[in-house]
């Protein structure tokens, strides 16, 4: 009789073992409530959301891209990620750090380097465009001031990978998407990094900065996104955008050690390169050919007032953008559309203090170009970095919506 309770007292365990397994599993997504494999998540953004690294795009850094790390760890069997062929790439480089100086080499081979992405197949899911811009939402080539200092073409020549070419030239991001997603479930959005990328590289020159900072008065092309989904019965999760000013590609030359290295004043352009002053340490330099010549004994740009540097190798205080701004705006967006923020400034914040350590206790290392969160470039994250940005989006969706979707493993990542 005792042996018979037992048993029973075991196999009625086991039920509800195997029955509260069974129903976490079947509940990975929680409110978002189909199953993975009916579950239609598209990503709407930029060059994070795309994968680029290394200031480019390969086969290789679109599957680490976050989305498809989300995806993966959704158990979702629908989501479509059209890779580029493994010989084909759009401006890959590694970088040479010696004696203070960097040097950036293209490592794209001439046959397979491409200045536009090739047609994407009709089915996709992830509709990131490398060097997207807000401004790129609503704005197509056609119309008038598109080719203002803060637009670039670059991102244009991506956007038509999605239409027909009838279309190019003539539809907006927001074209696209409309044209293309009729059946979604779920979208993250990620866009507006790139829009200080290109300021910041372009040594604070092309404000407004595509809508970052300037008066919108009303005007927002990223709420006019979110809703054509959430119109469509989507629900969602969005970012908001990190101080690009601290990464390590801006951060390279500080002025301490540039006059150290001069040993004597530096000089640069200001005001549209009508006046020359005194470089300070408030400033930031631009690593190109310019400031780079600094290091060497041979160069005599930026040593005197004669010959100083350009307006756009030196990024001035008063060129430097409160990023804080644009992201209460996104906080708004948000809260209208009632999807969740993820922290993305906040994250960044912490991984560029050296404090940030994953769930399974990977320590990650901000530091260049030997640490594992910034690719060659200084800027866009590797495979660890993308990991950790999905994780991010993954504890946001797991709080708001009630699901249960597993972390990234961190230390399983090569």
């Amino acid at each position: 009789m005792h042996q018979q309770k037992r048993q029973t007292r075991w196999l009625t365990a086991m039920i509800m073992f195997l029955g509260i397994s069974v129903y976490a599993q079947s509940n990975i997504n929680g409110d978002l409530s189909k199953p993975a494999s009916q579950l239609n998540y598209i990503a709407v953004g930029s060059s994070l959301s795309a994968g680029v690294s290394n200031s480019g795009l390969t086969s290789e850094s679109q599957k680490s891209a976050f989305p498809n790390l989300i995806a993966t760890q959704m158990k979702l069997t629908n989501f479509m990620q059209d890779l580029l062929d493994d010989s084909v790439s759009i401006g890959t480089e590694k970088v040479d750090y010696r004696g203070g100086v960097l040097r950036f080499i293209d490592t794209a081979t001439p046959s397979g380097k491409v200045s536009r992405l090739p047609k994407a197949k009709e089915d996709v899911s992830n509709f990131a465009i490398p060097f997207l811009k807000i401004s790129n939402i609503l704005v197509n080539e056609t119309m008038e001031g598109s080719f203002l200092p803060s637009f670039e073409r670059k991102s244009y020549n991506h956007i038509y990978r999605f239409t027909d070419q009838q279309g190019e030239g003539k539809v907006s991001y927001l074209d696209i998407i409309d044209k293309r997603v009729k059946n979604v479930d779920f979208f993250t959005f990620e866009i507006g990094m790139h829009d200080l990328v290109s300021y910041y590289k372009s040594g604070g020159q092309g404000q407004p900065i595509s809508l970052l900072t300037n008066e919108r008065e009303g005007y927002f092309p990223e709420n006019y996104l979110i809703q054509l989904l959430t119109s469509r019965g989507a629900r969602g999760v969005m970012a908001n955008v990190p101080d690009v000013l601290e990464f390590p590609f801006f951060r390279s030359y500080g002025y301490d050690e540039m006059k150290t290295k001069v040993g004597e004043e530096i000089y640069t352009e200001f005001n549209g390169k009508l006046q020359v002053r005194k470089a300070h340490s408030g400033d930031c330099f631009i690593p190109n050919s310019n400031t780079s010549l600094l290091f060497t004994s041979v160069g005599s740009i930026g040593r005197s007032r004669e010959e100083p540097l350009s307006d756009e190798d030196v990024i001035g205080t008063e060129e430097q953008v409160d990023v804080r701004k644009y992201n209460s705006w996104l906080g708004v967006i948000a809260d209208l559309n009632n999807i969740p923020l993820v922290d993305l400034h906040k994250l960044y914040s912490q991984i560029l203090s050296g404090t940030y350590v994953s769930e399974d206790g990977v320590k990650i290392d901000p530091s260049y170009p030997a640490g594992n969160f910034f690719s060659n470039d200084g800027i866009h994250p590797t495979k660890i970095g993308q990991a950790v940005i999905a994780n991010e989006f993954i504890k946001s969706i797991n709080v708001f919506y009630h699901a249960n979707i597993p972390l990234v493993k961190i230390k399983d990542i090569k």
